[in-house]
């Protein structure tokens, strides 16, 4: 009977040990992800202490507009010219791109008549009147 209530006392004694082991072991897994979690804590960082937050972010965004900022711009004058310049190539562009269908069908007509000539007869179609034009 002494044996019972020894070996029942002991086993109580390791049942408590064990819970307590793992009551740590919880704590210090507990722990141990909360040193990990970036995410988490920085939001518990931002909720803590919004105006330092706030702050170093208002600092940052001047810094950063500071060390990132264009160049000056040139004198107006330059600039002025400038846009008379690209004016002036921007209606030669659309002259040209106007111009481009008509010289293409300028160069098949010339190119057609001289190897009619050359051949003496077309190897186009002729249509009613005669003509070896398409169009």
């Amino acid at each position: 009977m002494a044996q019972s209530t020894q070996a029942t006392t002991e086993i109580r004694e390791l049942i408590q040990r064990s819970e307590q082991a793992r009551l740590e072991l919880s704590q210090a897994h507990a722990r141990f992800r909360h040193h990990f979690d970036l995410p988490g804590r920085v939001l518990d960082s931002i909720k803590a202490e919004p105006t330092k937050w706030a702050g170093g972010s208002v600092l940052v965004g001047l810094l950063t507009s500071r060390f990132f900022k264009p160049k000056k711009k040139p004198p107006e004058q330059v600039q002025t010219v400038k846009k008379e310049r690209n004016l002036l190539l921007g209606a030669l562009t659309l002259i040209i791109a106007l111009a481009k269908p008509a010289a293409k069908i300028y160069a098949t007509k010339l190119f057609n008549d001289y190897y009619v000539n050359r051949r003496g007869k077309s190897s186009l179609r002729r249509n009613r009147s005669g003509n070896s034009r398409p169009y």
